[in-house]
């Protein structure tokens, strides 16, 4: 079983939960692979935006990532959506320095175009989507858009940077996913891996 989980933040908090059902690793290695100490079980450290991929394509097992990379992926008919991990816990908003309700058709500028259009659609706003990858809380500042769509912690960031939080879209915490055909050749098997995952973060 390969278990594919995320860089960056979220890493040593999966790496503990998944030490308390004694799955440990060593993160420190520079294989892309790494072993466990359960004999069938790997564990590989990826770019949350890939992780779903990976599932869907049934090379990884179970992946661990934030629902607001899930709710982006646009190949899903092959994972399901298994447990909200409660870690992780963030918000994704609207921002800008600027009151953008005044502006016929804003610029958007987010690394989340899906679930932008979502939000704007729903609330009947003619907008254009730009969709960028690096720091987004630049894009209003250069003149680049009137607004952004991002995840927000404590808003510190945004405060450094004349941003003003406009709305919350979403409420964002880590998911588990696994793959369908995996599951069902092996159900039972995965319904103890969860429920171990459920008993350890009540």
């Amino acid at each position: 079983m390969l278990i594919v989980i995320p860089k960056g933040r979220l890493l040593g908090e999966i790496k503990s939960l998944l030490s308390s059902i004694g799955i440990n690793f060593d993160d420190s290695s520079r294989k892309l692979i790494l072993d466990t100490s359960k004999k069938d079980v790997k564990v590989a450290i990826l770019r949350s935006w890939d992780i779903p991929k990976f599932v869907n394509k049934g090379i990884a097992d179970i992946g661990f990532l934030g629902k607001d990379v899930l709710n982006e992926a646009s190949d899903s008919e092959n994972y399901y959506e298994i447990m909200d991990l409660k870690l992780g816990l963030c918000r994704l908003s609207l921002a800008s320095t600027i009151d953008i309700s005044k502006i016929d058709k804003p610029i958007v500028a987010t690394k989340y175009p899906k679930t932008s259009e979502k939000y704007f659609n729903e609330k009947l706003k003619d907008v254009e989507i730009i969709s960028l990858k690096g720091a987004i809380e630049i894009a209003p500042i250069l003149g680049l858009s009137d607004c952004i769509v991002d995840l927000v912690q404590t808003g510190k960031t945004l405060k450094e940077n004349g941003l003003k939080e406009l709305d919350v879209i979403a409420q964002i915490t880590s998911r588990v996913i696994v793959n369908k055909s995996s599951f069902k050749k092996n159900a039972d098997f995965y319904k103890k891996i969860f429920k171990s995952l459920e008993d350890s973060i009540e």
